[in-house]
Formats: C-alpha cells, sequence, structure tokens
C-alpha cells in the first residue's frame, strides 16, 4: 500500500496560538474555563481536561478564575460580560475570525444587509452575528438557500473561515441578483483553502481517503465532504479504531489527511498503523 500525505498536517496558526496561551497558563498553576471545547476534537479536549482546562457551557458555573475566548471568538456582549464578573481574560480568537467580525460589524455600519455563509449553530458565526445590529444579518448554508434571501438595496458577502470555497462560490453567485451592489469578501482561511485544494489533489489520484479528526470539526467535515463530492471512497475516523481494516488491506493508493484542529500525532498514528498492515 502507498499511503499519500499533503505538505501540510497538524494545526493550523489560530489552534497553535489557543494552545500556547492554554500552555503558559497552566504553567502558572490556574485552572482554566473554556465556554465549550477549545477546539473541535474530542482526544485533545479530553487531554486539556486531564491538565485543568474545563469546558462549561455556561458563565453561570463559575464565579472566578481564568476564561478563555476560544479561537472561534465570542460576542462583544458576552465579553463584557466576562470582564463585569471579574474573571481574568484569555483571548484566543483567531485573527482570520477576527477579520470576519470587524469586516461584518464594517458593512453593518455602512447599513448593508450582511450575508454569513456558514452554519448558523457553529460560535464561530454565532459570534460574528453578534457584530451586526439586530435583524441586518442572514445566515445561509446552500445556493437553494441564498435564493430565498430578500431583495436589498445593498448586500454584503462574509463567509465562515471553515467555508468550502466551492460552496462559498455558488452561493454567491445565487446572492448577485439579490440586491442593486454587492459587496463580497472571502473571509475563508488561506490555510482552510490550501487543506481544501491539497484535498482535492490527492483525493483525485487515490483509490481512497482516510480524513482524521473531530466529526464536530467544520473544516475536517469539509475535507469529507470534498472527497465524497469527487466520488473517492472516504473514510472518516477520529483515531485508528474507527479505521476499517480489512477493507483497507486490499488498496494499493491510499490518501491521508487532517483538519487544522487534528494534532499531527493523530494522523502519523494512522500513517504507522496502515503501514504496520501492509
Amino acid at each position: 500500500m502507498h499511503i499519500f500525505l499533503p505538505e501540510e498536517i497538524g494545526f493550523c496558526f489560530g489552534v497553535r496560538r489557543a494552545l500556547k496561551l492554554v500552555s503558559n497558563e497552566l504553567k502558572k498553576g490556574n485552572h482554566i474555563y473554556t465556554l465549550g471545547d477549545l477546539i473541535h476534537n474530542p482526544g485533545v479536549v479530553e487531554n486539556l481536561r486531564r491538565r485543568g482546562v474545563i469546558p462549561i457551557s455556561s458563565l453561570s458555573q463559575i464565579s472566578k478564575g481564568t476564561l478563555l475566548i476560544r479561537s472561534h471568538g465570542a460576542s462583544p456582549s458576552l465579553i463584557k460580560q466576562e470582564r463585569r464578573k471579574g474573571l481574568k481574560i484569555l483571548d484566543a480568537t483567531c485573527p482570520y475570525v477576527l477579520r470576519v467580525q470587524r469586516i461584518a460589524r464594517y458593512l453593518s455600519m455602512k447599513s448593508y444587509q450582511v450575508i454569513i455563509i456558514g452554519l448558523a449553530a457553529h460560535p464561530e458565526v454565532k459570534g460574528v452575528m453578534a457584530n451586526v445590529d439586530k435583524g441586518q444579518a442572514y445566515v445561509v448554508k446552500t445556493p437553494e438557500e441564498a435564493t430565498e434571501i430578500p431583495f436589498a438595496s445593498k448586500i454584503g458577502v462574509v463567509a465562515q473561515t471553515t467555508e468550502s470555497i466551492d460552496n462559498f462560490e455558488n452561493i454567491v453567485k445565487n446572492l448577485i441578483e439579490k440586491g442593486r451592489e454587492i459587496r463580497v469578501f472571502n473571509t475563508i482561511c488561506k490555510v482552510i483553502r490550501q487543506r481544501q485544494e491539497n484535498t482535492k489533489r490527492l483525493a483525485k489520484k487515490v483509490e481512497a481517503m482516510i480524513v482524521v479528526g473531530g466529526r464536530n470539526s467544520s473544516n475536517t467535515c469539509q475535507l469529507v465532504k470534498l472527497c465524497e463530492f469527487l466520488k473517492v471512497k472516504t473514510y472518516f475516523v477520529e483515531n485508528r479504531d474507527g479505521l476499517e481494516i480489512e477493507e483497507l488491506k486490499h488498496l494499493k493508493k491510499v490518501g491521508l489527511v487532517g483538519g487544522t484542529s487534528t494534532p499531527t500525532s493523530a494522523v502519523k498514528e494512522i500513517k504507522d498503523f496502515l503501514i504496520s498492515i501492509n
């Protein structure tokens, strides 16, 4: 079996930055709280929990300590609430996410109808929505949903940083006729775009693709969808326990990729395992 990996695997800059902030704080002997999982990877989150990084679902669960704002960002009102409680704040918001928030805020101030391309339930999108005046934003995930957006004289478009570039383009095509003036900002993270392009290239020359990462990771799920769209047999696993060993044994060319919240060690572990069953 020949195993093909892209040039880049492992955490993106935003995740590495967040983990460094956490590591530095833990060295001081402090426990850290995060509103939700720090990153969308169950294995990493469980390891951090053992070290003293505790996910919570509500600020009411804590009255003191250090609270880390995840790389997905948070709403301005939530950050103010955290400061009023006297919590120590560590802001690990990814710079690319901050850019989306700034652009959405600017468009809102200039009276544009803001369209956010992405998943409405994702914490990053919720944070972007919070930077827009109430009633001035729509979230769309599919080209079909874009056709239902009401006409507006001015429309401004941004995207969740982990969105698929193909989906972004298809939605924008449908939004063009929805306004007199359309301003489109491609806010998809450049690392995400590169992962997607590398995944496409690999998928076209192998018999099967193994995508490694958390099932709650938006950017990892996008890689899975890309592979499936290209009609290549696709395995989505968090670790080697999810592999279909008997099926893989008969393959000659396998591609192996990971999301930007997937540690390099997880990808390499699966590579070593595949070599061992050859």
